[in-house]
This record gives structure tokens, sequence and C-alpha cells, in this order.
């Protein structure tokens, strides 16, 4: 710790115990070394001719006016809400003990600026377009968090919902302990039950235990890859009203399960259009967005037209802002 210009061999140990990433775990001990925090240069990503060919061609399918079992609706997503969110200051921050200064996994923030900067946002925006379902916080509802382990999504909806009831599903165990102890945190460990599982172990013994709470709502806030297509499965099956935001597209943790989306693409057509999203340079967030933007509305057409909308908060939060939301009732 002495030599790394840490303040206790626990700030080192807790740096090592809690971050997965190495290149944070340098970064942050470059900082401390040279006592200024370490620039991260980007490189451009790289996009072929043949993949803005697939992503004009694919547009060109869902503007299509047919009306056959493959045909799409291209859509254009609504701001329900502005982008000045009042979020709870009495709230405690989600981080680990002497994890303050420690480099966020995203590079630029610490990690304490990336949850009051980035993630909290996003976590009051699911609150406030939850709120706007139907009244939703004067009933008992229950909430299937997917892939939310450390707790940031299912405590702000815990804390704001004081009838609701959250299950948290993640496959991390680390992450799922930093959430008990956050819920722990904020007193709401009475309402929040953290599974630690694989969520497509979780999804086939749904229904089938008995005394299971039955899901009213499920949310995921940046549920990598597949893991967001298999939460729109479940709550498709089990006719839950959602709010999802998929992220990390081209991830594929659940195979053999198949995204809805995939089937109406070829191969070819899938790879390019999951790569054109994950593109982070500046001069492409035109053709990452318009990218996100088929790839959710091929994921709408699992479900009844018009019941599924596709939405976006500030790219300020996140650039990736979609989110496609069900509410059934209202």
């Amino acid at each position: 710790a002495i030599m790394f210009n840490m303040d206790s061999q626990d700030e080192l140990s807790t740096l090592l115990a809690t971050e997965k990433s190495q290149k944070a775990i340098v970064m942050t001990i470059m900082a401390r070394l040279s006592g200024k925090a370490k620039t991260v240069r980007w490189r451009p990503g790289r996009i072929k001719q043949k993949d803005l060919d697939i992503l004009h061609q694919k547009e060109a399918e869902g503007n299509e006016d047919s009306n056959n079992s493959t045909s799409w609706q291209l859509c254009q997503p609504c701001q329900p809400l502005n982008d000045q969110l009042s979020i709870d200051g009495m709230l405690s921050v989600n981080l680990p003990d002497g994890g303050t200064d420690l480099v966020s996994t995203h590079g630029k923030l610490t990690r304490k600026e990336y949850l009051d900067t980035k993630k909290n946002n996003q976590t009051q925006w699911f609150v406030e377009r939850i709120r706007n379902f139907h009244n939703r916080d004067k009933q008992s509802l229950t909430f299937l968090d997917v892939g939310g382990g450390r707790g940031d999504l299912a405590v702000h909806i815990a804390v704001n919902f004081p009838n609701a009831y959250l299950i948290v599903v993640d496959c991390n165990e680390s992450s799922i302990a930093a959430g008990r102890e956050y819920a722990i945190k904020c007193n709401v460990e009475d309402r929040i039950e953290f599974v630690h599982q694989n969520f497509s172990d979780y999804y086939a013994e749904y229904g089938v235990k008995e005394g299971g709470n039955r899901v009213d709502v499920v949310v995921a806030l940046h549920a990598c890859g597949d893991l967001s297509d298999m939460a729109l499965k479940f709550a498709q099956q089990n006719e839950c009203d959602f709010v999802i935001c998929p992220c990390c597209y081209p991830k594929r943790y659940l195979a053999p399960f198949k995204p809805f989306w995939h089937s109406l693409c070829n191969e070819d057509e899938v790879d390019s259009l999951s790569r054109i999203v994950e593109l982070d340079n500046e001069s492409r967030n035109d053709e990452s967005r318009r990218a996100m933007l088929v790839i959710n509305s091929m994921r709408r057409r699992a479900f009844e037209e018009g019941c599924v909308n596709v939405e976006e908060f500030s790219n300020k939060f996140s650039k990736r802002n979609i989110v496609l939301v069900r509410d059934t009732v209202s």
C-alpha cells in the first residue's frame, strides 16, 4: 500500500477485492503514484461499408408497409420524462468501504463520480417511469430485478415505493453480497430478496416452487446482451409489465437461448448491428443509436402491436439509453 501511495493496506485490499477490471486497478494505482487521474484514450471504433449497408437495409425493412410473420415496425423513441430528475439526497451512496476514489470501470470517472452523475440518474429515471404507470406506489407489487446484483436499482425502487417487494437475481456472488449490504444501509433489507443464481435457472424454476412471490413488474438496467432478451421473454411468458434497458449488445451469456430478434435477421445482420451499437467514438454516435433502435424495434415485435413502448432517457446519463416499457394496466 505504501509503495502505491495508498493510505492503508485496507484501501489496497478493497481495490483488489471489489474491482473486476485489471485495467481499472492499474489506472487507480497509476493515479495514486502520479497524483493525477489517468486520461483514458479510447481507440476509435471501426465500421465497414458492409455494416452500414446492413444497417440501411434493416431500417428500410422496418419502414416497409407489410403484414407478414416476419414484418416489424421501426420505432422512434419517446421521452416521457425530462432530464431534471429529483434524486433522494438522503440515500446512501452505494460504494464499498474505501471505494470513493477508485477509478470506475467506465474509465474517466471515479466510482463516486460515476454514481453521482450517471448511475443514480438512471435509477431515478426508472423510479419516475414506474411512478407514471398507474399509481403503483399505492399497490403491493413484486418487482424482479434481472442482473441487478449490487442493488442500485432495487434499493431506489424500495425506498420510493414503500409497499413494493423486490427480488434481485444475479450470478455474481460478490455483487449479491454488496447488494445485501447496501439494502441494510438504506433500511430496506426486509423488502428485498437477493438471489445468487443464473437467471436461466431462476426462469426455469419460476412457477414450480411453491409459496413464491408472483412477479408483477420486471426491471433490468443495463442487463448485458441476451440477459435483457431473456428478461423480456420471462415478462412475455408470465404476463408481467416491464422497464428494461439493454446494453452490451453483442454479448451472449445464455446460449443455446436465442433472442427473439435474431429470428428476424441472418447471422451477418446480427453481428453487424450488435457491433455498430457498441461503437464508442463520438463520430459514430448516430450509427450506434440507429442500430439500437433497429434492434429494440425488433425486440418489440415479440409482443402484441402497440403494447410495448420504445423510450429513452438522456444520453448524458448513458449512451445505452433506449428502454423498452410495457404497462398493460394503464
